[in-house]
């Protein structure tokens, strides 16, 4: 009897080890099939048998029964874009710990506010010119360049002696059309931009303007979204 009951319970042990081994999770199956691809996270969606693939500043999604991955955006039928809302969720704990000494402190309100901005970008001057007519809000940039006249622009923010009143002056079109920039090769100039351009990319941030505003991320210059976590 002993026997028989120490048999049942070997039984009872192995059998979901071996049916565990024979259904394997979609993050095994994923490495597996795809060994060279990093991955942060790898979670179910709301459609059967698809999962989100989040590397850590982009989403991707996985389908383990045909091993094969699939870029794009999921739509839902009301045209909420889930895989940008999936994205801009996971971006805002990364948002929150950025190292705000190496941004460009602008203002001295309250509230914070972290932006990515490019210099020569159209709605980043629209951001501009709301924020700076705030004095409730403390903004901290960091500026990627978009194109070549940008990294010129910025290169000469971070040589200017005042880089508050530089990065002003850039931003309301001051130094447009060939104006004359102080491009230095000064090697901190250099790092602090090294620096902006990882936060970017370790963020996720492809685009601008960006803004984190009270845990939450604005992905553009939504002016409406701005004002009411500014005001709230």
């Amino acid at each position: 009897m002993k026997k028989l009951v120490s048999f049942i319970l070997c039984i009872y042990f192995i059998f979901p080890l071996l049916a565990g081994a024979e259904n394997p999770s979609p993050e095994e199956t994923f490495k597996k099939s795809f060994p060279k691809n990093n991955f942060e996270s790898i979670s179910p969606t709301s459609i059967k048998g698809i999962y989100e693939v989040y590397t850590g500043n982009q989403i991707y999604y996985f389908l383990p029964e045909a091993e094969v991955i699939i870029h794009g955006s999921i739509i839902s039928k009301d045209g909420v874009n889930l895989t940008r809302q999936s994205n801009l969720k996971k971006m805002a704990p990364k948002m929150a710990a950025l190292p705000l000494e190496s941004a460009l402190k602008i203002g001295n309100g309250k509230t914070t506010v972290i932006e990515f901005t490019d210099p020569n970008c159209p709605y980043c001057r629209k951001a501009f010119d709301l924020l700076s007519q705030r004095k409730d809000v403390t903004t901290y940039v960091f500026l990627i360049p978009l194109s070549q006249d940008s990294e010129r622009k910025i290169r000469h923010i971070f040589c200017s002696k005042d880089k508050s009143a530089a990065y002003e002056n850039v931003m309301a079109g001051k130094l447009d059309n060939n104006a004359k920039l102080n491009i230095c090769n000064d090697k901190k100039a250099e790092e602090v931009m090294i620096t902006h351009r990882r936060m970017a990319s370790q963020t996720g941030v492809r685009g601008t303007p960006l803004f984190f505003i009270k845990g939450q991320i604005v992905d553009g210059f939504d002016k409406t979204a701005i004002d009411n976590l500014l005001n709230n």
